[in-house]
């Protein structure tokens, strides 16, 4: 057996003689073990919150969203052809979304219609996220609309009453008197058959309609955009690549990651920034390790001397001191992993740790385990670790050697 990690190991797992360096000992240890689970733990809570953040948004955005680059709007018949004869392709369907202002009663409020088409239920899972009424079923071409819960409250509408109309106003383009309210606007009304939830984002900004509604009221059979269902989402970088390139400059083509860029990077951002401030505490917990090991030098101080007169060289009796310090890291790391995916599980499970009162989509904290994360912890605590064991070895081995 390599000789100092034999004496490390004796040092580590027998009793210590002075209740200072044990105490010390275990606390260097219990130090690292939970540090390690914290990491772990909130990398996870993290990790699910952004798991739970994008099933939403991916549960009401495309695959692929094809937009112009020209103009706000383009005739979608002209790239219709292009995405029929593609196999990848499971759904597209046109939408036209347009700023209107909607009245309900004394109530006014601007929001933005989205117009579909009729596979857009089948792309997002519409009936999913309506928490109230119907979906367009049989409405595909009426005056009818889905509304966002947020929309709905600042209307103070609901829906199921067929005298309960909503009233839209939309720019008449064609006007020459726009200072002419009756000849600026051009106006109709819908019936709200449904609520849909998803998100403050989409609650508070859509009410979703079919696009031959909106194309009558504005007099326009354009689109501004085309979404694209993707038979296998693995395919969705490859599939963009090749629209792009068939479909010109003319055109953009987003990626579900593209659509929600600045989302992505805020929870990166907050999660690397969770992660460096646990770094920071772990790294104070492990100047116990220094302490602890500083301590444990001057106890076997004797025994140093003694390694010294038989022969063993510095390096040799630096490398028994560095090697109990690292033993203790490596330890304090595995179990410090052990229990963060223990606690991760049971959250996972059974909720321990619930949202508290409130109007929450979830009622406990989500957790997503990754696998990455875990070994992104343990280099972490490793390097760490690697510091707190070389300085004590280094320095204090010359000193006690020296006396």
């Amino acid at each position: 057996m390599n000789f100092p990690f034999f004496i490390a190991k004796r040092y580590l797992f027998s009793s210590k003689t002075k209740t200072a360096v044990n105490i010390i000992s275990f606390v260097s240890m219990m130090g690292v073990i939970i540090g390690t689970a914290a990491l772990v733990l909130l990398l996870s809570v993290f990790n699910g919150f952004e798991d739970l953040l994008l099933s939403m948004y991916n549960s009401f955005d495309p695959h692929l969203k094809i937009t112009s680059n020209e103009g706000k709007t383009f005739n979608g018949e002209s790239i219709i052809s292009d995405l029929e004869n593609n196999e990848d392709i499971l759904y597209f369907t046109d939408v036209l979304e347009e700023k209107v202002l909607m009245k309900n009663g004394e109530h006014e409020f601007i929001a933005s219609i989205k117009a579909v088409g009729e596979d857009f239920s089948k792309m997002t899972n519409l009936d999913s996220i309506i928490v109230d009424g119907e979906n367009f079923g049989s409405y595909k071409n009426s005056s009818v609309a889905i509304i966002g819960q947020g929309v709905a409250y600042h209307l103070s509408m609901g829906v199921g009453n067929i005298f309960n109309r909503l009233k839209i106003f939309v720019p008449n383009r064609e006007s020459k008197t726009l200072l002419n309210p009756s000849s600026a606007f051009a106006s109709t009304s819908v019936l709200p058959i449904g609520i849909f939830s998803l998100g403050a984002e989409y609650d508070n900004k859509y009410i979703i309609t079919p696009i031959a509604f909106l194309q009558d009221l504005l007099q326009k059979k354009e689109v501004s955009a085309i979404e694209v269902q993707l038979k296998e989402e693995s395919k969705m970088l490859e599939v963009q690549k090749y629209l792009q390139s068939t479909l010109g400059k003319n055109y953009m083509v987003s990626n579900r990651l593209q659509q929600h860029a600045v989302l992505h990077k805020i929870l990166n951002s907050e999660k690397l920034g969770v992660f460096l401030i646990l770094t920071f505490m772990l790294i104070i917990a492990t100047f116990n390790i220094i302490g602890s090991l500083s301590m444990l030098m001057i106890e076997k101080k004797n025994d140093i001397k003694t390694f010294w007169n038989l022969g063993a060289s510095q390096k040799s009796i630096q490398k028994i001191f560095f090697t109990e310090g690292m033993l203790t890291v490596i330890i304090g790391s595995f179990l410090g992993i052990l229990l963060g995916l223990l606690l991760a599980t049971l959250q996972m499970k059974y909720g321990i740790i619930g949202m508290g009162e409130g109007n929450f989509i979830i009622h406990s904290y989500p957790v997503v385990i990754h696998y990455l994360d875990l070994l992104w912890v343990e280099i972490t605590v490793i390097v760490i670790g690697l510091f707190a064991s070389w300085y004590p070895a280094k320095v204090l081995t010359n000193r006690l050697l020296k006396t």
